[in-house]
């Protein structure tokens, strides 16, 4: 499947829908996804530009409505860096000159298509590369922020020199020697403030440490305030740059702040608060370190108890988070070396990193793991469970450098190893290639008769409101059934559905059957209203809109019930697609969610023209949010932003009760996760009692 970053949207200025045709057709063949879009005019032109994202303008050269020059001086105009190539068909000197100095940045012509698709493709990637340039100028810029933030607030009294002189210095430490204000002690010596007696032994620490000579990084000296009385200090040297200049960084640190208590802050920022293995954040962070550094290798397992769900039904979630911990704890003891670690990375599920490990040694890890989870005997306030788990292998090595592609490789081989429980499966990059083609055309073949003979599966999630709202609320979700009435993930046959252009039809019989639950729910007197996502390929799908109305209308139910969602990033890149749509949706009373939001750099921009009802935030932020005061800040600015325009946000992947109190506090209105329940077929959450 094509990434939306990697498909060219192209305007093609002409008065005739031949150039765009050909261009398209000389696009594709070499091997380029793209979107052409025709402008005959300058009014054409401005409108297209207003209502969403393009990466290029073509435009022919001697057409009657908008020359190329008049073209370059509206891109101008909407500040937008859009590069504009004139397609020419007899490319003559005084033409080139004026187009040029008018800003294009190259002439082509249709008698010579590679040299034309040449230049199209890398203009394209010239746009790419410049973008990704302001995202990096821009992220750096927040990081200064964040980081000069930080430094303003610190308890840690923190300053910056530049040639033996203060450039600045935080409130800490102005308080810390006296002074009130930054002013009184800016191009002050730095040896101003250092005790007479202790001036050469601190001339002799600075020359050593300027020239990398010192052992450490820390003096012991006594400090001089203002008023000329001394005491003890700690400086903690270290090398910095304050707005563009190099200097040296100076921390002392606050006393008060006990190194015991240091420890805990750190354990807790790393560690997950129910089982005490690493947190999901601090183990990615390890793994980022490692994968695909020289002359590093090791391994990844990827390991979950088999059939959780029914030990949670039979004894109850909080005896089954006791039984997680000690799962947790038990695989901490199996970790074969001392650099090794286990971190809880989504729900039952846990990650091991074993450094250094091959496949043999990988193996026999996994076998021991096995082996100790099975004999072991789990307690949970007096009842007694015994667990068997499944473990996916997956190697890493210097030439490999994808963490998540890693990742993926331990996820497959752990879904091998589940389905028989109580093993183990190793990922093998040579031969996983051609069974994940087989996989796919099996995936295509099955989806294909489960459109035809209705074998998928709803089930159902409630959501929840932070408000007191008791109306109910759920997600439907999609399932698969093989011919043995296995369910089937939708991560599984999603992907093959796109592939096969088949996601169309996965929509219709989804909104087809939840109409139908729709339809039994207010026959037993029950006012449910039903989130349901829908793909890309139905934004395309210009008959959907008048299919979903008869539908309506044959069934007798009001669209009022329904909330269809897409994807924060297919919406993104079908802008004009989207804005019809949804006006159509809200004429038939049917509500609009974005889902997975927040993630964007640019997300607020995206509801300048997507008039939705609902944001469900991406999981990504909602995990582990009680601990990331990040997350929690950008919780909070989508759910103020929300509020501003009067729309409901969602949290998703709510897993437990410190979330539920951290996004309270974020002013999220609605939340969704197995906090509340697990995704099932019958609709019998208790949402008076919520």
């Amino acid at each position: 499947m094509v990434k939306t970053e990697e498909i060219l949207r192209l305007i093609v200025l002409d008065d005739s829908s031949n150039y765009a045709e050909t261009v398209s057709s000389l696009l594709r063949n070499a091997g380029q996804a793209v979107r052409t879009e025709r402008a005959e005019d300058d009014e054409d032109l401005r409108e297209m530009l207003a209502q969403q994202a393009w990466d290029m303008v073509l435009a022919k050269a001697n057409i009657a409505y908008c020359s190329p020059v008049d073209a370059l001086r509206i891109i101008t105009q909407t500040e937008l860096d859009l590069p504009l190539i004139v397609l020419m068909e007899d490319i003559d000197d005084s033409a080139m000159a004026e187009v040029f100095q008018a800003g294009a940045r190259d002439v082509v012509s249709l008698k010579h298509p590679l040299c034309l698709v040449h230049t199209l493709m890398r203009e394209f990637d010239d746009v790419l590369k410049r973008r990704r340039h302001r995202e990096c100028e821009t992220l750096l810029q927040e990081a200064n922020k964040r980081a000069q933030s930080l430094v303003d607030s610190s308890r840690d009294a923190i300053a910056y020199v530049h040639e033996g002189m203060y450039i600045y210095a935080n409130e800490s430490y102005l308080q810390m020697f006296g002074y009130s204000a930054l002013e009184e002690i800016e191009g002050m010596p730095l040896m101003d403030m250092v005790s007479p007696a202790d001036h050469g032994k601190f001339k002799e620490f600075l020359r050593g440490y300027l020239k990398g000579r010192t052992s450490s990084d820390s003096l012991d000296i006594h400090g001089c305030k203002s008023d000329g009385s001394e005491f003890n200090i700690t400086m903690d040297f270290s090398p910095a740059s304050y707005e563009g200049e190099s200097c040296i960084q100076i921390i002392i640190r606050d006393q008060a702040l006990s190194k015991e208590l240091e420890a805990k802050l750190d354990s807790l920022t790393k560690h997950d608060l129910l089982t005490g293995a690493y947190n999901r954040q601090y183990f990615m962070a390890m793994l980022e370190n490692l994968v695909g550094q020289s002359g590093v290798h090791g391994t990844l397992l990827y390991v979950a108890p088999d059939d959780f769900k029914s030990l949670r039904e039979r004894i109850g979630i909080a005896g089954s988070d006791l039984i997680l911990t000690d799962f947790a704890t038990l695989l901490k003891k199996q970790l074969p070396g001392e650099n090794d670690l286990v971190a809880r990375f989504d729900g039952e599920v846990f990650t091991l990193i074993l450094q250094g490990v091959d496949e043999n040694d990988a193996e026999a890890a996994a076998k021991k793991l096995l082996k100790a989870v099975e004999e072991n005997i789990f307690d949970a306030n007096g009842q007694t469970a015994t667990l068997t788990c499944s473990v996916g292998i997956a190697l890493y090595h210097e030439d490999l450098h994808d963490v998540h592609e890693l990742l993926q490789r331990a996820e497959k081989a752990y879904r091998k190893a589940a389905a028989g429980g109580n093993r183990h499966y190793l990922y093998n990059p040579q031969t996983e290639g051609m069974a994940e083609r087989e996989q796919t055309a099996l995936r295509i073949r099955q989806l294909k008769t489960a459109l035809r003979d209705n074998r998928f599966l709803l089930l159902y999630q409630p959501i929840v409101s932070l408000r007191g709202d008791p109306v109910e609320n759920y997600e439907v979700l999609l399932r698969m059934l093989d011919d043995d009435n296995n369910q089937i993930p939708p991560s599984e046959f999603i992907p093959a559905a796109e592939q096969a252009g088949l996601m169309g039809g996965v929509d219709r019989w989804v909104l087809a059957h939840t109409v139908k639950a729709l339809v039994e729910r207010r026959r037993a007197g029950r006012h449910t209203n039903f989130f349901i996502k829908i793909s890309g390929e139905s934004l395309h799908d210009d008959k959907l809109l008048p299919w979903l109305r008869d539908l309506l209308k044959a069934a007798k139910v009001e669209g009022s019930y329904l909330t269809l969602e897409m994807s924060e990033a297919v919406a993104s890149s079908n802008l004009k697609l989207i804005k019809p749509l949804i006006d159509g949706l809200h004429q038939l009373r049917i509500q609009v969610g974005l889902d997975h939001f927040g993630l964007a750099p640019n997300y607020a921009n995206l509801l300048r023209h997507a008039e939705v009802d609902f944001l469900k935030i991406d999981g990504n932020l909602i995990r582990g949010i009680a601990q990331n005061k990040e997350n929690q800040a950008r919780v909070t600015e989508i759910a103020s932003l929300a509020q501003e325009s009067g729309k409901k946000t969602i949290a998703e992947f709510v897993e437990d009760a410190g979330s539920l109190s951290a996004l309270w506090t974020c002013g999220v209105d609605y939340i969704q996760g197995y906090f509340l329940q697990e995704p099932g077929t019958e609709m019998n959450y208790d949402f008076n009692a919520s």
